[in-house]
């Protein structure tokens, strides 16, 4: 046999590997090639965008990346730190999924000890131990409380104990806007929150130029002392109007307002434990029990006790979609703090924040370098993330056990919570995300189905905005998510 036949098997093998290994090469050229104008064409339209909506003044970052294989599509200013806002509670919601489990209720529960209880008295300390559930309600507690005296207990011959040490430290979070916490939005996250420690009134214009408190929602136990006038602009120029209410409670208004029939206002209150206390004293007369002692704020005692009567919270499901969807800052705080309170037994801000982190970390691989966390809502103007930080996170957390979860939570475009009136049309459904507002801030990060079927996970930050250009801003981060839908 000739020499030359010998090497024909072996010369065809070589023939074809070569061939593979070309194809393979252009493959990969064509590839890396369609990625490279992809990428390209995306670049030019942001630019576009950024030039049509007049935000070449404000600081924007944009980060977007694929979820399965974690391939950057596109990325601007990604290891830029901006003030994220709302996009905060993205990370309150995942260290809850994280650390609370499924089933999780907030709880307020009544506790006593059986043994000195006969004939209708209890000779002993009655205790109600809050947990910082933030949708308890009057009403609920009402019935809480009413469920003392069905139980059987007419007379107690001792204090009735509100037990509130779940939540420690200053109500008020660092970096927050004094101007804000004056208000519903801001309301303080306490252990006994209730009706979401919010106060509804509203300012009349009574005879002249005189004003008048009219109480519409939440206000007993709460003192108003009004002086506000109205008054033409001319006077009402050096009299600007002010409010504030202190830690008794007592809410000043003074100063000068335009020519109006009547203002609404929901403000925040400033001591909610100590309106919750006093609500209680109302509602154990009105109920009429009967007591020696006094109704405080203390502790559990050390010896074992009853549970008497409860109350539960809707799901950790329902309470974390609510929290998202309204954007709601009393419900991330109270978990923020809950979420402390669980890893280190100390539910104040600094543990909330600590927790988050540690969690971010340990459990989701997060290089928190690329953090500054100082609240669980957002309304720190303190805190601080990356947008390449986000869509590292969201990418990490969706391809966790928690995952699908927290992406169920999120608002959906066109759908629901703040996005309800957002991205409709054909990206109706497609979009998963939390949006982010403060003065001068507006933030989108979440999750993408791009039209070629690709889930994408995005942020895309804008910081430094004139006040003018808040709609705007809103309008180019809906854009800029279409050019990543038809793109990538």
């Amino acid at each position: 046999m000739k020499l030359s036949n010998l090497l024909l098997p072996l010369s065809r093998r070589l023939q074809c590997l070569i061939t593979k290994q070309v194809i393979i090469g252009i493959t990969l050229i064509f590839t890396i090639s369609n990625v490279a104008l992809a990428e390209n064409s995306t670049r030019q339209e942001i630019r576009y965008l950024v030039k049509k909506y007049r935000l070449t003044n404000a600081s924007i970052g944009i980060a977007v990346q694929r979820v399965n294989s974690k391939e950057m599509l596109y990325q601007y200013a990604q290891n830029r730190f901006f003030i994220p806002a709302s996009n905060n509670k993205i990370f309150t919601a995942i260290a809850a999924l994280a650390t609370l489990p499924a089933n999780f209720q907030f709880q307020t529960r009544v506790f006593y000890q059986k043994s000195k209880f006969n004939n209708g008295t209890l000779k002993g300390n009655l205790y109600i131990d809050f947990s910082g559930d933030p949708s308890l309600t009057g009403s609920s507690l009402y019935n809480l409380i009413a469920q003392i005296k069905q139980n059987g207990i007419k007379k107690i011959d001792g204090d009735i104990i509100a037990v509130a040490n779940k939540f420690t430290g200053s109500y008020i979070p660092e970096g927050w806007s004094h101007e804000d916490t004056k208000y519903c939005y801001a309301a303080p996250a306490s252990t006994m929150n209730m009706n979401k420690n919010c106060t509804v009134i509203k300012l009349i214009n009574t005879s002249g130029n005189k004003t008048k408190v009219e109480e519409v929602a939440n206000t007993s136990d709460i003192t108003f002392k009004n002086s506000a006038t109205i008054e033409p602009y001319n006077i009402r120029k050096n009299c600007p109007f002010t409010l504030n209410m202190d830690d008794d409670n007592v809410t000043h208004l003074s100063g000068c307002l335009p020519r109006k029939a009547e203002f609404y206002m929901s403000l925040a209150i400033a001591n909610p434990a100590l309106k919750t206390l006093d609500t209680i004293k109302d509602f154990v007369k009105e109920i009429g029990l009967v007591y020696t002692g006094d109704i405080i704020i203390g502790n559990l005692p050390k010896q074992k006790l009853d549970q008497l009567a409860e109350i539960r919270s809707a799901p950790l499901s329902d309470l974390l979609t609510h929290m998202l969807l309204k954007s709601d800052n009393l419900y991330a705080e109270s978990f923020a703090r809950t979420v402390g309170y669980v890893m280190y037994g100390a539910g104040s801000t600094t543990m909330a924040t600590k927790a988050i982190e540690n969690i971010l970390t340990k459990t989701y691989h997060a290089d928190t370098k690329a953090l500054v966390m100082k609240d669980g809502s957002g309304l720190s103007i303190l805190d601080r993330v990356t947008p390449l930080f986000m869509v590292n996170l969201l990418s990490n957390v969706y391809n966790s056990n928690i995952g699908k979860r927290l992406y169920s939570y999120l608002p959906t475009s066109g759908v629901d919570g703040t996005l309800a009136y957002r991205m409709g049309g054909h990206l109706q459904g497609k979009v998963h995300a939390k949006t982010g507002t403060l003065d001068g801030v507006s933030t989108l990060s979440g999750y993408l189905l791009s039209q070629k079927n690709h889930l994408l996970s995005f942020s895309i930050m804008l910081n430094d905005l004139h006040e003018n250009q808040r709609n705007k801003a809103r309008i180019f981060q809906d854009k800029v998510v279409d050019v990543f839908y038809r793109t990538l």
